[in-house]
């Protein structure tokens, strides 16, 4: 393609802290290779008032009818996940290129179909597990790729997050959690992706999920039940022979830093956060909001360690918040399609993580440690 990647969005809205508003729209807006020209939603109005918000010349409020553009390169579709194997086919079909936000689909069937579909059609994808694109990603990863820590030994990872504790929620937002099973596929997803992109993948693994908040008071003053298993275990042994040991809350009662530690022959390499996050921030990856410490001798203290500039690849325009991580995750796309090779995180790498998810549910079911088959 010699020209701009022309952008229809799904999922875009007039609410500023809309996912897709708040870090997908600010990203390409920054990006010279994109041009978002077109946004659909449930309704005419919404359209409108979403490309009123942000600038989108063509708004639609039927899905098909943005489909049937012959100018757009590319559909967005950055909607609930309960949605995308249904909006994500279409688009497909349409011959356009296209990005799913995590998770991808509800089930492995319905991500080996979107990835099955787009090889047939011939056209590209990519799927939103942007945080593996973040700087300190690539710079931790190169770090001990040169031998910063020597030969890996183990991997210790610990976070919680406290949204629900902390929000007043809604129904419709316990609804949305209990369908996504957002423990394991919505935080378990990213969480994992992230550290694998550090370290390498699981080569076998146990585990161990449990229901820790049970019930939520929500908006109305009601006490309802939750029943997604929201604290999750992992243990086992990487492919590069280290050992992995993971703690996911996806519904901690309280605040507490976030702490990935990385240890070797030769040293360690320790990420955690200060201070109280933002809620919107606590995830694994996020610009500037996490500290670097590292000791590349035995015994040796731990001094900070600073993301030189050049892992930065985004424009200096490009927010320093939520959607710089978007912003170099579409920005590999971009160069991996005009260049005609294959691109980084294709529906190839989404089924990847659906089958580890399904590697650590059949491991908590069976009580016993599993292989880590990528398919």
């Amino acid at each position: 393609m010699g020209r701009m990647i022309r952008l229809g969005i799904l999922g875009a809205s007039a609410n500023p802290f809309a996912w897709a508003s708040a870090a997908h729209i600010p990203a390409l807006r920054s990006l010279p290779e994109y041009e978002l020209v077109a946004v659909a939603s449930r309704n005419q109005e919404n359209a409108d008032a979403a490309a009123a918000k942000h600038g989108i010349p063509r708004a639609y409020g039927d899905y098909h009818q943005m489909l049937a553009q012959p100018d757009l390169d590319m559909i967005i579709v950055s909607t609930s996940s309960a949605h995308h194997h249904e909006f994500v086919m279409p688009a497909i079909a349409a011959g356009k290129h296209v990005f799913c936000e995590w998770p991808f689909g509800t089930s492995m069937q319905q991500a080996v179909e979107m990835r099955d579909a787009a090889k047939a059609r011939g056209v590209r994808s990519l799927v939103g597990l942007q945080n593996r694109c973040a700087p300190i990603v690539a710079f931790v990863r190169d770090l001990i790729g040169q031998g910063y820590v020597g030969t890996l030994w183990s991997v210790n990872f610990d976070r919680a997050n406290d949204q629900t504790a902390r929000m007043s929620v809604s129904q419709a937002y316990v609804d949305f959690l209990e369908h996504a099973n957002a423990g394991l596929r919505i935080m378990g997803g990213h969480a994992l992706d992230t550290l694998a992109a550090y370290v390498g993948e699981f080569a076998d693994l146990q585990a161990y999920m449990e229901i820790g908040m049970k019930e939520i008071r929500i908006d109305t003053g009601a006490v309802v039940p939750m029943t997604h298993r929201d604290h999750i275990l992992v243990q086992g042994r990487l492919e590069n022979g280290a050992v992995a040991s993971v703690v996911m809350k996806q519904n901690s009662p309280t605040y507490k830093p976030f702490h990935l530690e990385i240890s070797g022959s030769k040293g360690a390499i320790i990420i955690t956060t200060d201070g109280d996050l933002d809620p919107s921030e606590r995830h694994p990856g996020v610009p500037n909001d996490y500290l670097i410490y590292g000791t590349d001798r035995l015994g040796g203290s731990f001094e900070p360690l600073a993301i030189p500039a050049r892992y930065r690849t985004a424009p200096d325009d490009t927010p320093d918040t939520q959607p710089l991580n978007v912003a170099q995750m579409y920005q590999d796309f971009a160069r991996a399609l005009f260049e005609d090779r294959p691109g980084p995180l294709d529906f190839d790498h989404g089924v990847l993580r659906h089958e580890q998810l399904a590697t650590i549910e059949r491991a908590a079911a069976s009580g016993e440690r599993q292989p880590f088959v990528q398919i």
